[in-house]
């Protein structure tokens, strides 16, 4: 029953080899590498785009040029090709392979043997995808250091050959193409944040220290710019100063756009401060009480020492308030921080404990904290 099938495939791969014979041929192999090289710079220069690094006028402008170089090369090739007779020698010696292959497979072959196993093909075939990829990507590689070998020093091919480092898993390597780049024009700050992020990338997400230097001149060039202040909060998390790198999250995060892909990624490290925090469920806003017009033109004409007894009544007033109503933390909170204007320490003490009380259980880990802050007041 193989035989069938046998001879439609044969027949089907012999169209397939022998039809060139027959049409044009091309007179040598004439593929360019340029367009596999132009091809990458148009993927790498969306990449550039979408990351904001240049503006959609230059991109227009960049992506014309290099679709040019492109057409060039495929006329290249195309003036390359000319036409022959059929080589019928080649084309018999092709067609007498086959019949002997068929005929050896009948007498030694076993058509019954069982199928590969299917998982294990598309195993071998997505390493060899891997591979060939890999393979690719270095000869760009070499291609582009054999360029900018031959030309004068120029910092976006250095960005180039620093991302297929990159892609290669090469990170030392792509920091020193950035930091070359970065000497090319020192005050550019798209390649000192770059070059700051290859920097972190290559010590395993740590900000270093040399990263920390380069964050600083990029953040000084740029200072609202939520890149280096999202890494400035980084190392100072990772120093351990949490309540800072929290604080510096959650003014990056109001900042930016809905649909901006780092608040994302800013947002989750605003948790994870939350979580070493105890804020897991933040406090509630405490707000001054509301005076009338009235009120304020008599504070303001009262002596020092007649203010300082009128604030003490209103904060008298809150605390019977609350002893009406244990369960609002908010003004027990203005309560604490009152009595800690004013002074009264142990009463500043007692009222946040009646929050801690009083509160839901994914408030007082936070407030227990507000506590301690207190306690250790001197």
């Amino acid at each position: 029953m193989y035989l069938i099938p046998l001879i439609l495939f044969a027949a089907i791969a012999l169209s397939i080899i022998l039809v060139p014979y027959f049409k044009n041929r091309p007179d040598e192999e004439a593929g360019t590498p340029d367009i596999d090289v132009y091809k990458a710079q148009l993927d790498e220069l969306e990449n550039d785009l979408s990351r904001g690094l240049i503006s959609e006028e230059e991109a227009k402008r960049s992506r014309i040029e290099i679709e040019r170089r492109i057409l060039k090369a495929a006329d290249y090739e195309n003036k390359h090709i000319k036409s022959e007779k059929p080589n019928w020698i080649i084309a018999g010696s092709i067609i007498t392979v086959f019949i002997l292959s068929g005929v050896f497979y009948w007498k030694v072959g076993t058509p019954g043997m069982p199928d590969y196993p299917v998982k294990q093909v598309t195993k071998d075939r997505t390493d060899k995808e891997q591979a060939e990829e890999i393979e690719k990507t270095e000869k760009l590689k070499a291609q582009l250091i054999e360029t900018l070998a031959k030309h004068p020093p120029d910092a976006r091919g250095l960005v180039y050959l620093s991302r297929l480092e990159m892609s290669l898993g090469n990170f030392q390597e792509a920091s020193e193409d950035l930091y070359q780049a970065h000497l090319l024009d020192p005050e550019n700050f798209d390649l000192l944040l770059m070059y700051a992020e290859s920097l972190i990338v290559a010590a395993q997400e740590r900000v270093t220290p040399a990263a920390l230097v380069i964050l600083n001149k990029a953040a000084k060039i740029k200072p609202d710019h939520p890149g280096p202040q999202y890494y400035l909060a980084l190392a100072d998390f990772q120093a351990g100063d949490v309540e800072t790198a929290h604080s510096e999250w959650v003014k990056i995060s109001k900042s930016l756009e809905a649909n901006n892909p780092l608040k994302a990624l800013v947002d989750l490290w605003i948790g994870r401060a939350e979580k070493e925090l105890g804020l897991a469920q933040g406090l509630p806003e405490t707000k001054a009480p509301a005076i009338s017009s009235e009120q304020a033109e008599a504070i303001g004409n009262m002596d020092k020492n007649e203010q300082q007894e009128f604030i003490r009544q209103m904060v008298n007033q809150l605390a019977e308030k609350q002893q009406e109503n244990p369960g609002n933390i908010e003004g027990w909170l203005r309560l604490s921080r009152a009595y800690a204007v004013l002074g009264q320490k142990d009463d500043a003490i007692a009222a946040m404990k009646s929050a801690i009380e009083n509160a839901p259980e994914e408030q007082k880990d936070a407030l227990q904290k507000e506590l301690e802050k207190l306690t250790n007041l001197r």
